[in-house]
C-alpha cells in the first residue's frame, strides 16, 4: 500500500504544481466535483462468501459487570441512561456487526455466570480461532478480586490450548468508573494492573493485557471499542495512519481522524496520542451534523434499517470560539473524514479540499487492494 502515498508528493506530467504552492501539496486546479471521488468498492456489502472468517468481538466478565451495556451504547445508540433498565444477560448473545466493512465482526456477550471453556454452550477452539479480541469487563464499583481471578484463569485456560495467542488481542475494561472520584479512577487502575500482571508471572502466562478505564456516561467506552476495532484491522491500520500523515502536513491540520460514522469509533488517526477532550469535540461535531442532517435528508426507503442521512457531497465545518476549526468530509457511505485545524488555514481551502479529495481517491485504491488479497 506504501505506493499510494506517491499522490500526496507528484502529480503526472500535466498536472505540475505551481511554484506558489509547496512541493508536498496538492495543486486546486478545478473545482471539485464530490462525485468525481466516490469509491468504486462497495464497502457496505452484505456479502461476504468466499472471505476469511469474521473477526470476533468477545465479552467476558462477571454478572452486572456492564457487558451489555458496553454493547448496546455503542453498536445500538442506546443512551447511557436506559442501561440502568436492562436485565442481566442470561444466556450467549451473538450477533453479526456490519455497519460497515471495518466494524464487521461478530460479537460474542456471555452471561457473567458462564465458563465458555466448561458449559458447552460453544466450541471455544471456534470462538477464538482467527482474529478475536477479548474483552473483559471488571466493575470499578464492586469487589473485584473474584474479577480478576476469572480473567487469570481465562487466560490460563487460552494459553494452555494454543501454542501461541498471536491473533487475539486481550483488553480489560475496568468499567463503571464515573462513579469514582478522579483520584481513586488511578489507584484502582494501578492496583488491578499489579494484581493481574502479578498473577500472570506466577501462572507463567507472558501476555499484554490493554487495560482501559471506561463508563457509558462518557466517550471513554468509545475510545476504548476504537482502539479494539484498530486491532482488529491489522492490514489496513498502518497504510490508514501513513494516509491521514501524508493529509495533515500539507494542509497544516492539527488532528485528523477517519471515523465511522454509525459508532463514532475511529478506526485511524495521526501519529499523536488521542486526548479524551479532543475525541469528544469530534464526536459532538458528528452529532451536531447527523441530526441537523437527518431533519432535511431525502428518505428514499423508510424501511431502510440501515439509512443514513449522509452521503457523497456532505461537507461539514464548524467554526469554535477558540479559533479551532473541524471539518468533517465523506469518504464512503459508512466512513468520514474529521480534521481540526486553525481557522487561519481557511485561507488554503481550495488547497485542503482537493487533498482531502485525492486523500478519498487513495482510499478507494487502497480498498479495491485489500479486496482483491481477500478473494
Amino acid at each position: 500500500y506504501k505506493s499510494y502515498l506517491s499522490m500526496y508528493e507528484e502529480d503526472d506530467d500535466d498536472n505540475q504544481i505551481p511554484s506558489s504552492y509547496t512541493t508536498n501539496s496538492i495543486r486546486p486546479d478545478r473545482s471539485l466535483d464530490a462525485a468525481e471521488y466516490q469509491p468504486s468498492v462497495d464497502i457496505t456489502r452484505d456479502d461476504h462468501d468466499g472471505l476469511p472468517t469474521k473477526p470476533k468481538i468477545v465479552l467476558l466478565g462477571l454478572r452486572r459487570s456492564g457487558k451489555s451495556s458496553i454493547r448496546n451504547v455503542v453498536f445500538h445508540k442506546m443512551s447511557a441512561n436506559e442501561t440502568l433498565f436492562l436485565e442481566s444477560t442470561t444466556k450467549l448473545v451473538s450477533e453479526d456487526v456490519s455497519h460497515n466493512c471495518f466494524i464487521d465482526y461478530m460479537i460474542y456477550d456471555f452471561p457473567g455466570q458462564c465458563d465458555p471453556f466448561e458449559d458447552g454452550i460453544i466450541e471455544w477452539e471456534d470462538l477464538f480461532e482467527g482474529r478475536t479480541a477479548l474483552i473483559f469487563v471488571i466493575d470499578a464499583l464492586e469487589e473485584y478480586q473474584n474479577a480478576i481471578d476469572k480473567l487469570i484463569s481465562t487466560v490460563v485456560k487460552l494459553h494452555q490450548g494454543r501454542h501461541n495467542l498471536d491473533n487475539l488481542e486481550i483488553f480489560v475494561f475496568i468499567h463503571k468508573v464515573d462513579g469514582l472520584p478522579d483520584d481513586q479512577r488511578s489507584e484502582v487502575l494501578k492496583d488491578i494492573t499489579a494484581r493481574t500482571n502479578d498473577e500472570l508471572s506466577e501462572a507463567a502466562v507472558n501476555v499484554y493485557l490493554n487495560t482501559q478505564l471506561t463508563s457509558v456516561y462518557n466517550h471513554s467506552i468509545l475510545d476504548a471499542v476504537s482502539k479494539v476495532s484498530q486491532k482488529l484491522i491489522p492490514e489496513l491500520l498502518p497504510t490508514f495512519e501513513s494516509l491521514l500523515n501524508a493529509l495533515k502536513e500539507p494542509c497544516s491540520m492539527d488532528r485528523v481522524f477517519l471515523f465511522d460514522v454509525a459508532t463514532k469509533c475511529y478506526l485511524a488517526t495521526d501519529t499523536e496520542i488521542v486526548k479524551l477532550d479532543i475525541y469528544e469535540m469530534c464526536c459532538d461535531m458528528l452529532d451536531l451534523v447527523m441530526d441537523i442532517s437527518d431533519i432535511y435528508a431525502r428518505r428514499t426507503d423508510h424501511k431502510t434499517v440501515r439509512y443514513l442521512p449522509y452521503d457523497v457531497s456532505s461537507f461539514s465545518k464548524v467554526v469554535l470560539e477558540n479559533g479551532t476549526v473541524i471539518i468533517k468530509k465523506y469518504i464512503t457511505p459508512h466512513l468520514c473524514l474529521v480534521c481540526l485545524l486553525q481557522e487561519q488555514c481557511l485561507n488554503q481551502i481550495g488547497l485542503i479540499e482537493y487533498n482531502i479529495a485525492k486523500f478519498a481517491a487513495g482510499m478507494d485504491e487502497v480498498l479495491q487492494a485489500y479486496y482483491q488479497n481477500k478473494t
